[in-house]
């Protein structure tokens, strides 16, 4: 008898089957094992044909171990890990497939998106907001795009954060394939998610469905460069469908790049100019221009009474910089969770961070 995770890896894997069949079939029938012994199921003469033809046990069981073989693990949503805030959108995925983590549920997290043939300037906008958000302790969220996406995951990346990748193919494809080395990196420092299986190749389609996972996946959205007709503003349609704060970062009115964006802004969302607005939105705490933390302070401002991880912290640093990923192997802390903790120090005058990603301890 097959397993129940393999009977959802073959249902997942069913190419004409998308979100609302699948609810279909699970109203229904009830529960997977059922589904799988259905003899005709409600759905289009197309998709019936595939559902029957395709229960072939042995070759379900070679894929799905194929697919563990490859470091791809899938996430249903019947398994309690599976993200809580995709979880409440209306049509939220049956499952994902994840090279990598999952994000961090505890986390706050932004999803950073723009045009893909963006300026230099705003590549250094989305970059530097990533690499500053990160730093606050927040999860960036994008589509390993060019542009404007990748810009946004080498910043949470410089700043030795986390960041996610939602693909519009499976999550052993990488796409676009100039992207490889930054593939890899958001693998092993955060994760590559798809809710298609592994081996599905790009379809332009695919891209307007996956960016109501990116939104999904976020509490905010933030914008970084947009044209008037954006592939950008269908995903900002889904968030303000979602609940999801939006933003966009404000440009000139006579920049093509520029338009999507100020119209957002015309339209009511929020004006980011810089890293803290973001915090502030999501009701983070704000402790000077230009510095946000999402930890907390006291009332005063001034740092509260030292922690067990900041005196841990406080012992491994010294005057020689050390890079966020050494700090963390050294404390036993994860790295999202260390990020506002260093910040913390920081914001007190323990700690100076040096360059990108690198903290000493100061000498005062």
């Amino acid at each position: 008898m097959m397993e129940e995770n393999e009977l959802w890896f073959w249902l997942l894997s069913l190419e004409r089957l998308g979100p609302v069949s699948h609810r279909r079939l699970f109203e229904y029938y009830g529960d997977i094992r059922e589904i799988w012994r259905a003899k005709n199921p409600p759905l289009t003469e197309k998709q019936k044909d595939e559902f029957l033809d395709s229960r072939q046990e042995d070759r379900i069981r070679r894929s799905f171990h194929e697919m563990r073989h490859a470091g791809i693990r899938m996430v249903t949503a019947a398994e309690p890990d599976y993200p809580r805030r995709l979880r409440a959108i209306y049509d939220a995925p049956y499952g994902l497939f994840v090279k990598g983590e999952l994000p961090n549920p505890n986390a706050p997290a932004v999803a950073i998106i723009g045009a893909r043939r963006c300026t230099h300037h705003g590549g250094i906008i989305a970059e530097h907001t990533a690499a500053e958000l990160t730093r606050a302790g927040i999860l960036i969220i994008s589509g390993l795009a060019i542009g404007i996406d990748s810009c946004s995951h080498q910043g949470a990346l410089s700043a030795g954060g986390k960041t996610y990748a939602v693909m519009g193919c499976g999550p052993d494809i990488c796409y676009p394939s100039s992207h490889r080395n930054l593939y890899e990196q958001i693998a092993s420092h955060g994760g590559i998610l798809s809710e298609y299986p592994p081996g599905r190749e790009v379809r332009p389609a695919y891209f307007p469905l996956r960016n109501r996972i990116i939104s999904g996946l976020a509490d905010l959205v933030l914008v970084v460069e947009a044209r008037e007709r954006s592939g950008s503003l269908i995903t900002v349609d889904q968030a303000l469908e979602q609940g999801r704060e939006v933003m966009a970062v404000p440009g000139r009115p006579d920049d093509p790049l520029s338009v999507g964006c100020n119209r957002l802004i015309r339209e009511g969302a929020a004006i980011c100019t810089e890293s803290s607005d973001v915090c502030r939105l999501l009701g983070l705490d704000q402790n000077s221009p230009g510095k946000t933390s999402a930890v907390p302070v006291s009332s005063s401002g001034s740092a509260c009474e030292r922690t067990e991880e900041e005196l841990r912290i406080l012992k491994i640093l010294t005057a020689e910089p050390l890079h966020t990923e050494q700090i963390s192997l050294e404390s036993g802390i994860p790295v999202p969770a260390l990020l506002p903790i260093l910040l913390r120090l920081e914001l007190s005058g323990c700690v100076r961070q040096v360059t990108s990603g690198r903290f000493q301890k100061t000498t005062n």
